[in-house]
């Protein structure tokens, strides 16, 4: 499987895992709307568009959220203009804040940090790690895709996988706590 359809394999299963989450926010953007279906399948369509624009490793619950938001605030914005009872801008903010406050995963510390340190690998680097830690990949065929061999990835994972342990002591230590 090449690197792209990879991508692409894990950027789907991501938004389909995501789906009922994301219907439920808009239900509570939108309550009492026949419209739900299709703000979701809107959501869903920005969401694709933007797919390149997403980092694999990121928050990808807090960046679709961001457009499912954004889309269901149109929505809202449209059905205001042709007169029929909306929510208001603020109000709507609210309800997407808690709603997001009570309802999105907390990632703990660690992985906080790790997202932190994940983002500052060199993209080579980062590719190797999500060759080893993908479930439709592995370090093998990254290494047949890439011309180097296998054993030279397991030792540069190995380097990667020191760098990132010593980046998540810091970053926690930093943010006060104790690695």
């Amino acid at each position: 499987m090449s690197l792209q359809s990879e991508k692409t394999h894990e950027f789907v299963r991501l938004l389909t895992g995501h789906q009922a989450a994301m219907r439920a926010f808009i239900v509570s953007m939108i309550p009492g709307s026949s419209d739900v279906q299709d703000v979701l399948q809107d959501a869903n369509v920005v969401i694709w568009e933007k797919m390149d624009s997403f980092q694999l490793g990121t928050d990808f619950h807090a960046w679709a959220f961001a457009i499912t938001k954004n889309v269901a605030r149109a929505h809202l914005r449209r059905t205001r203009r042709d007169h029929s009872p909306t929510l208001s801008d603020e109000i709507a903010d609210v309800i997407a804040d808690t709603w997001y406050q009570h309802e999105a995963p907390t990632l703990s510390r660690e992985e906080v940090a790790l997202d932190q340190c994940l983002s500052q690998l060199r993209p080579a680097d980062r590719a190797i790690v999500e060759a080893r830690y993908s479930r439709t990949n592995s370090l093998e065929s990254h290494a047949a895709d890439t011309g180097r061999s296998a054993g030279t990835l397991r030792v540069t994972l190995f380097r990667i996988r020191a760098k990132l342990r010593e980046c998540v002591r810091r970053r926690i230590a930093a943010m006060g706590g104790t690695a």
